[in-house]
Parts: structure tokens; sequence; C-alpha cells
């Protein structure tokens, strides 16, 4: 049975929103399972399609991808980044990868709790569908 430390959750986040959040977090010594890989970027909408689909392949079990959504400073990336999530949803609908592996999500500059809060969503989705496959 895989526990939560188990768990390889990559989260993709902005340089001015998200990844502040991250360092919030580590800043007031709060902890997340030692799986948990982020990468900082300027606006994930920099990630091509397949790289979703190959990092589950390859042994990440769920990416949550924290956006500045209507804050970002790149004008139309949000709108491309929602729209390329919606197709990466369905890629994965056709290869029986579950849909609840890839979460777009906003976390601000701040928001110690919600970053804490989407990682443990994460790893107990995760969690059930291998519990479910194991049934």
């Amino acid at each position: 049975m895989r526990s939560e430390d188990d768990l390889k959750i990559l989260i993709i986040t902005t340089l001015i929103s998200s990844y502040p959040g991250a360092n919030t977090v580590g800043q007031a010594r709060l902890q997340y399972s030692p799986g948990t890989y982020i990468i900082r970027v300027p606006d994930p909408v920099m990630f091509p399609d397949d790289f979703y689909i190959q990092s589950l392949k390859k042994g990440i079990d769920g990416i949550i991808v924290m956006s500045s959504g209507s804050d970002c400073p790149y004008e139309g990336a949000y709108a491309r980044l929602s729209a390329r999530i919606s197709r990466v949803y369905g890629r994965m609908k056709e290869l029986g990868i579950p849909t609840n592996r890839l979460k777009l999500t906003t976390v601000c500059t701040v928001c110690k709790a919600a970053f804490l809060k989407e990682i443990r969503e994460m790893q107990q989705a995760v969690l059930s569908d291998a519990a479910a496959a194991a049934a």
C-alpha cells in the first residue's frame, strides 16, 4: 500500500504568484511530503500538451499547475493554458489516465494553507485511484 510520502507530485508554479506562496510555506517551516517537486516558471503556458502526458507516464503521480489566473501579466496566456489543460484532459481520458491527476488552480503569494491543501488533495486523489485499481 502506497503512502503520501511515496507519491511524486509535480507542482508547476508561476514566479510572481504561486511560487512566493510555496516559499512562504518553507519560511513558516511547514512541511509537505518529500516527493513533492516544484518547478518555478514565468508562466506554465510554456509547457506543451505532451509534457503532462509524458510526466505521468514516466512516474509522476499527480501534477498541480498553479497559475496566476486572470492576474497573469502575459496577455492571453491564461486562456491558452486553460485550453491546453482541457486538451490534455481529453488525451488523458483516451489513455485511461484519471483526469484528477492533473489540476489547474490559482494560489496567491501568501496562501500557505491553500498551497498545502492543493498538495493534500492531489495526494488523496492519487491514493484513492490506486486503492480503486487494487480492488
